[in-house]
């Protein structure tokens, strides 16, 4: 191809079985023009999209072309990808290559057997809750452990070590790691031989400085690391099974000693591109395997190819496909179907033997099992759909007079088993009433529950109806809301123990127990018939098990509240099989009610109201990316301009209220609500000329307490009364900069920017922003991306004991006599609240004019404050009366 990237290894490519390069058939003028993220500030999350046209010779890109090689290896959705070479080099470890790797052989240098001290630089793409190998010398077959580098499933780095190649020590760090936003960090780890503490440390890049993270840990073990035969691997522990590594890897280094002789230092940025083994300075050969691979390729864009549209003159000279590939979210926004209880969903995925979930809509009069092989049953006077209430569940049945059930169970192997539902009974009997029976070919061939005011008899009897064991006890908290039934046979030796458990859904549960000689058998069938003073008890999720307790309904009875955002997001990612990663700290992600009907769509986003993160199409694989609210939290830019950089194209102020929100109403789903509206100040809910007027807006949100509405009302009206021009569009012309294409490829949703150097005809800067989407043209000599901006300086928030960020100001400030230009000297006013306070340096802003306070001096209003004055260039007089404020108030985040 013969356009002005081409240096930069430009690429477009089609999963045609493996991975197909198309390029040399796009055509010379607007070859690429793909979208992605938001179209504006406030806006919802738009498909990203990338159009292109291809040169089809002899409708070789026609999907219906039964002379085109690719005839039936193409069409509908069809996985696509366009890619750059530009930046750094590192070691990829593509998403789609799970065993990903670079190892070396084993050596005797190799087996540190004295202290240890381990090194990797890495960039992650994060899962959180699942355990993520970096780095070790283990190998599981024949007993060859020796060590590994993880990072566990709370984002813990933590140090597995092997004495005897069998068993194993783990030391985890008491804090999470610290992810920046770009995912890179270099990690470490030693080993003291003299004394067995682990120690943890972070750094930028392995270049240092080291910082250590958390605490050392106690004194432990002092016996040297297992010799073993594994091979030294970085990325995918291939025995391990964990989820190996998925990113990018700069350098590693492994020491024999702490800070001692590095007997394995590899730097992935240094190699050449695409070389499949590399020597590292200590002499080591390492062989990149499973995909990994040294690149500087960054993707611009990952979809599906959904339309072929064919074109051409009549004498076939030229014939092209103009069509576009779109990322995940335009599947998802086509899907109507809510997904499943939480119950319904997770279950099965717990192979029970039967499991009938129940949730039969009203005029239904059999109940049926997601699970093969298991028949249906026809209960009698059950009302179905009547009982909406349990979050973990869709509508389930509630019993009616004269009601009963036999759900039949195929045969399974003997040996221990469960049995568990769902209920809920408002009050116990009067008399004493079988709540449920269980039949097996055990020594007790009938387990039955029976109740009556405050007390559960637990039963078992033989084939001639003789007891075979019996547990009366009373029943707390039995009654009243939802429950859990746990009945289960658990063998030992020749000894069974049969145990009732119910579990107050969302609390504690309480357990009765005896243990007998005797054998388990199987379950046959589970019946019911519904005595006296068991109308109106709804129930439903019945399930059998076996071989050892499962936890199948743990959490998804509740719907998973009080799960965090993060988590939520990731859970439905790997339910569904869509790759969802996370940039930011999961666990300060909002705390969420119960997960509910809904599309996988909307769920998610329900996920980004809630925590008011960005949720965006991960450009690097056909999946999404959530970024936390807290990580847009007080960023260094990514990306500096200046206003008369060379290729910035468009940067110009729009000053409208299209995102003005003054008064604003958080209702919680199910609960109650919170309120908060600007009563003071220049966009306060007064009429003009003192505020604006009102500007109102409610949402909903699924929260998990009531508490969380007023603050996140606070912090919607906090977004939403910016007092400042907002730049919608940075227009950038890469061709025009192409020093600047590193940093551009490198942006990110989310991103701050920052604008300095602005013209006085316009507001005066610097100005940040945050990268809320992008688009971006690539022609035969141009190449332009625009960047969709907000705001940044909301998202500058308090940090304890920061110099800047923890300055406090006070409000109803104003000069108690006018200024001149040039004067030093400001005597200010508070008309209420505390006084000032100097404790360092920082900056004020009175009619427009930024100044900087060195220094305070009064113990009453009105105080002296001395000041440099001009520092965003304007210097003029103030009048008696002006407004006095923080250029960066200290703001409590959400």
């Amino acid at each position: 191809m013969a356009f002005p990237q081409d240096p930069l290894g430009a690429k477009v490519e089609f999963q045609i079985g493996a991975w197909t390069d198309v390029t040399e058939h796009a055509l010379l003028r607007d070859l690429i023009t793909h979208t992605r993220g938001r179209s504006g500030e406030g806006q919802a999350v738009d498909p990203a999209s990338c159009t292109l046209t291809l040169r089809s010779p002899d409708g070789l890109y026609s999907l219906r072309n039964p002379r085109s090689p690719y005839y039936g290896l193409i069409g509908k959705n069809t996985p696509m990808r366009v890619s750059l070479l530009s930046g750094g080099r590192r070691m990829l470890l593509p998403p789609d290559k799970p065993a990903a790797r670079a190892e070396t052989p084993s050596a005797t240098a190799l087996n540190i057997t004295g202290s240890l001290d381990v090194r990797i630089d890495v960039a992650l793409h994060r899962r959180p809750g699942q355990v993520v190998e970096l780095c070790g010398k283990y190998v599981l077959t024949g007993n060859q452990r020796s060590w590994a580098l993880l990072i566990g499933t709370n984002e813990e780095l933590f140090l597995r070590r092997s004495t005897d190649g069998t068993n194993i020590t783990d030391v985890a760090c008491n804090v999470p790691v610290p992810f920046p936003s770009t995912g890179r960090i270099a990690l470490r780890a030693t080993w003291n031989a003299t004394n067995g503490v682990v120690t943890f440390y972070t750094a930028p890049t392995m270049a240092g400085p080291w910082t250590q993270l958390g605490a050392a840990s106690a004194p432990g073990s002092t016996t040297g690391t297992y010799a073993s035969t594994a091979p030294l691997q970085v990325g995918d522990l291939y025995s391990l099974g964990f989820l190996p590594s998925d990113g990018a890897v700069y350098a590693f280094q492994l020491r024999s000693g702490i800070g001692g002789t590095a007997v394995a230092d590899v730097d992935f940025t240094a190699q050449a591109e695409g070389a499949s083994s590399v020597t590292d300075a200590a002499g080591r050969v390492w062989t990149l395997v499973d995909g990994a691979e040294i690149t500087n390729r960054r993707i611009l864009f990952s979809g599906e190819y959904s339309d072929w549209p064919l074109k051409g003159d009549r004498a076939g000279r030229l014939v092209t496909v103009e069509g576009e590939g779109a990322g995940i979210l335009r599947r998802l926004n086509q899907g109507k179907k809510p997904l499943q209880s939480t119950l319904r969903r997770r279950i099965p995925s717990y192979n029970p033997v039967a499991y009938w979930p129940m949730e039969e809509g009203t005029d239904a009069t059999s109940v049926y099992s997601p699970i093969e092989g298991v028949a249906p049953f026809t209960p009698r006077a059950l009302e179905f759909a009547a009982d909406d209430t349990l979050p973990g569940s869709g509508p389930l049945p509630v019993v009616q007079p004269n009601a009963s059930f036999l759900a039949q169970v195929p045969t399974m192997a003997d040996g221990t088993w469960q049995v568990e539902l769902v209920y809920r009974l408002d009050q116990m009997p009067v008399a004493e009433t079988t709540l449920l029976q269980v039949r097996s070919t055990g020594t007790a061939r009938q387990v039955q529950v029976r109740i009556q005011t405050n007390q559960v008899n637990f039963i078992g009897l033989d084939t001639n109806g003789s007891t075979v064991f019996s547990n009366l006890a009373t029943a707390p908290e039995f009654t009243g809301g939802w429950n859990r039934l746990q009945i289960m046979a658990t063998q030992s030796g020749g000894n069974v123990t049969y145990l009732l458990r119910w579990i107050v859904i969302n609390s504690q549960g309480y357990t009765i127990s005896s243990t007998v000689t005797a054998v388990p058998g199987r379950v046959v069938d589970i019946r019911s018939s519904f005595g006296a003073g068991l109308d109106g008890m709804s129930l439903g999720h019945l399930a059998v098990f076996t071989g050892g307790e499962s936890l199948a309904f743990n959490s998804a009875d509740h719907g998973f509240n009080q799960e965090r955002a993060a988590t939520r997001l990731v859970r439905l990612g790997t339910e569904e099989g869509l790759p969802l990663r996370v940039v930011g700290a999961a666990a300060d992600t909002t705390e969420m009610g119960p997960q509910r009907s809904g599309t996988l769509l909307e769920l998610l986003e329900e996920c980004e109201a809630a925590d008011g993160g960005l949720l965006v199409e991960d450009r690097e694989q056909l999946g999404l990316v959530y970024r936390t609210r807290t990580s847009l939290y007080n960023q260094e830019p990514k990306l500096v301009l200046s206003y008369q950089q060379r290729g910035l194209a468009e940067a110009e102020p729009v000053d409208d209220d299209s995102n003005l929100r003054n008064d604003v109403t958080v209702q919680r789903e199910g609960g109650s609500s919170g309120r908060a509206e600007l009563t003071s100040g220049r966009l306060s809910v007064e009429d003009p000329p003192v505020g604006v007027g009102r500007y109102d807006d409610s949402t909903t949100l699924n929260l998990y307490a009531d508490s969380q509405a007023e603050p996140m009302a606070n912090w919607l009206l906090h977004l939403g009364t910016v007092d400042e021009a907002r730049y919608p569009t940075i227009t950038i012309l890469l061709h025009r900069a192409p020093e600047l294409i590193p940093t551009v490829l490198d942006l990110v949703e989310g991103d701050l920017i920052r604008l300095t150097d602005l013209p006085t005809w316009m507001p005066p800067g610097p100005v940040d922003l945050v990268v809320q989407g992008m688009s971006e043209q690539i022609g035969v000599r141009t190449w332009t991306v625009s960047l969709v901006c907000a705001p940044g300086s909301p998202w500058r928030v308090a940090v304890a004991g920061d110099t800047t960020l923890a300055v406090a100001g006070t409000e109803w400030s104003t000069l108690a006599a006018g200024v001149t230009a040039g004067a030093t000297s400001l005597s200010v006013a508070t008309a209420s609240g505390p006084l000032w306070v100097f404790e360092t340096a920082f900056d004020i802003r009175v009619g427009g004019e930024v100044m900087r306070v060195t220094g305070i001096s009064g113990a009453s209003s009105p105080q002296t404050f001395t000041v440099t004055r001009a520092v965003n260039g304007i210097s003029k007089a103030h009048l008696s009366g002006a407004a006095v404020e923080l250029v960066v108030p200290a703001r409590v985040a959400l």
